[in-house]
């Protein structure tokens, strides 16, 4: 059995850490325990929270040798009968390592997360209630009027509900519904504690600065204003999550509070931090999750937003507008009001009509082909139907490297031309964060560190501008750099961009133009993890948008190949996109979706109404 395995090693089929841990629940070796506890153990990493015993065999990892090694005949009943005998495996609510529930196969601590939230997402929560009179003032406002049925839903559904969903693709104008909830939240409500998280700084900081930039929020009322956000955090730190806090068996997880929690790109939400914000809020917080379910998901185990996302496709909603403005008209809300509206279904709204860019645009016609994997219209992409979005043929030659690579490099000559001019810092910002180089990988020709490398050849060679060593590194005027670590004291996040350029004294220091539109200078030595960033991966230009999104596609597969990468991609621009790949790879990228196999849809599906 240890050949086979070491053979799966060689292979690169598991790693180490599979081994590790099915060795130590399989204590006594059992074969069968053994290779089923690498596998679960290889599906974890995959993202998935569970295994099918049905179709475990069937699966391409368990090779002709494997089966002969551990003798046993696929027969569902009686597999599941030996799995049982074992002293690691039991039924649902015992304390063995591995659980069995139904045909499926669970590490207990993902089951019993699954179980939580579940629980949490089933519980009929008792909607708020307000006064009549408050809510006719409010629902007779002319830019609540103006709103589409579909953000008039997502509004009250907010307002009513202990949790909501607001889901929406980039551009549906997600977080200025918040600032109108936040408005209407402090006319309504008597404690009014409103805090703003996202798993990223970055993200984070973008959420804060775009409701202090709401024009709702600016005009309102003195006695309201102290209570608008003038901070946010990234969820780990408001909820105080971190490795030390986590293993410390001194540690006593202490409850936030807050009345509102507003959560966006909610997609990066894995099981683990949604069962430790659903643990550590108080019954009162109304809690409001944010996000596109097509976007990349989260890197750990799980994908909540996206399980939300297919059960609410299955059990769509009411028009609680409707509904509510009827309450109102007659100032009677029945109990058949409250019943119709506890249940899970509605507390999901979808947000379709776009505003980032025109409806049937190119931008908006590539992204529905790609993210509807429509293979006729696909050729149209890669043909050039679309003025602009644009598809270029890359090829694994030198020569035409250095071609494809001078053409982007051109993109940037405006910019080159406002650095040597000297022209305003925040126009030399705002033309560089015009165009964005986008990468899948960070390693080779068409990785981020290649691009980089290129970028500085090039720059060297134009004699553009002079190189001067500080702390050991080369710097140049107008090179961009990427913060790889959250600086909390002075407000700059782990993918933060700023610019190398001369202040006042002639001195090179770096420039960031922060989200509020200020201005933020940074000497260099400060700065001790970074990046040269003229070309960044999709990752980290998530939630960020651009009016140029060049995206470059390595020459082979990998790993990470998927039809979420690229739609998050190209959901960055505004006006252009630019692809570089080869015809196969685009298309299978586009093929491969990322699917995570999710015991809580297992358990959504049961609910009944």
């Amino acid at each position: 059995m240890l050949n086979i395995i070491k053979n799966l090693l060689k292979k690169k089929k598991i790693k180490l850490i599979d081994f590790y841990y099915a060795k130590n629940i399989s204590k006594k070796n059992d074969p069968l325990i053994l290779i089923i506890s690498i596998y679960i153990s290889f599906q974890l990493r995959k993202g998935n929270t569970y295994v099918s015993l049905k179709k475990i065999f069937k699966d391409m990892f368990f090779s002709k040798k494997i089966l002969k090694k551990i003798k046993i005949k696929y027969n569902l009943k009686k597999i599941k009968n030996y799995l049982l005998k074992s002293d690691s495996i039991g039924k649902k609510n015992t304390n063995y390592p591995l659980i069995i529930e139904k045909n499926y196969l669970f590490l207990n601590k993902i089951w019993n997360i699954e179980k939580n939230i579940y629980n949490f997402l089933n519980k009929k929560y008792e909607l708020k209630k307000y006064k009549y009179s408050k809510w006719k003032k409010i629902l007779n406002k002319n830019f609540f009027k103006k709103l589409n049925t579909e953000q008039k839903n997502a509004i009250i559904l907010c307002l009513l509900n202990k949790f909501t969903f607001i889901i929406g693709k980039p551009g549906t104008g997600k977080t200025t519904i918040i600032s109108i909830i936040i408005y209407f939240f402090l006319k309504l409500s008597k404690n009014k504690k409103i805090i703003l998280t996202a798993p990223t700084g970055k993200a984070s900081a973008i959420l804060l600065e775009s409701i202090k930039k709401n024009k709702l929020l600016l005009k309102i009322n003195k006695k309201f204003k102290k209570y608008i956000p003038n901070s946010s955090f990234t969820i780990h730190d408001f909820f105080k999550i971190n490795l030390y806090n986590e293993n410390n068996i001194f540690y006593k997880k202490k409850k936030v509070q807050a009345n509102i929690l507003i959560i966006d790109e909610s997609s990066m939400i894995d099981i683990f931090m949604f069962d430790k914000i659903i643990n550590l809020i108080y019954k009162n917080t109304q809690v409001i999750f944010i996000g596109d379910n097509y976007q990349l998901p989260s890197i750990n185990i799980g994908s909540i937003l996206n399980d939300i996302y297919i059960f609410f496709l299955k059990n769509k909603n009411i028009n609680l507008y409707l509904n509510f403005k009827e309450c109102i008209k007659n100032k009677k809300f029945n109990q058949k009001f409250y019943k119709k509206n506890i249940f899970l279904k509605n507390k999901i709204c979808i947000l379709n009509k776009q505003y980032r860019y025109k409806k049937k645009s190119d931008i908006d016609i590539c992204s529905k082909i790609i993210k509807k994997f429509k293979k006729n219209k696909i050729k149209k992409i890669i043909n050039n139907k679309y003025k602009n979005f644009k598809f270029f043929i890359i090829k694994n030659k030198k020569k035409i490297y250095l071609k494809i690579t001078k053409k982007i490099f051109l993109l940037y000559k405006n910019y080159f031309k406002m650095v040597i001019n000297k022209q305003s810092i925040k126009k030399i910002l705002e033309e560089f964060n015009r165009i964005r180089i986008l990468c899948i990988l960070k390693k080779g020709w068409y990785g981020v560190k290649g691009i980089n490398k290129i970028f500085k050849f090039f720059i060297k060679k134009k004699k553009i501008t002079y190189f001067k060593k500080i702390n050991k590194k080369e710097w140049y005027i107008g090179k961009p750099i990427i913060i790889k670590k959250n600086l909390k004291n002075i407000k700059l996040f782990n993918g933060s961009i700023g610019i190398t350029l001369l202040d006042k004294k002639n001195e090179m220091k770096i420039f960031f133009l922060m989200p509020n539109n200020s201005i933020k200078i940074i000497p260099i030595n400060i700065i001790k993890k970074y990046k040269t960033t003229w070309a960044i991966t999709v990752h980290k230009s998530q939630g960020s948008e651009f009016n140029h999104i060049i995206l470059i596609l390595p020459l082979k597969k990998n790993k990470i190949m998927s039809r979420e990468i690229i739609y998050t991609a190209i959901t960055r621009a505004k006006k252009y996109v630019w692809i570089y790949s080869k015809k196969n790879i685009f298309i299978k990228y586009i093929k491969n979706r990322i699917i995570k196999k999710s015991g809580l849809i297992k358990k959504l599906k049961n609910i009944k109404y």
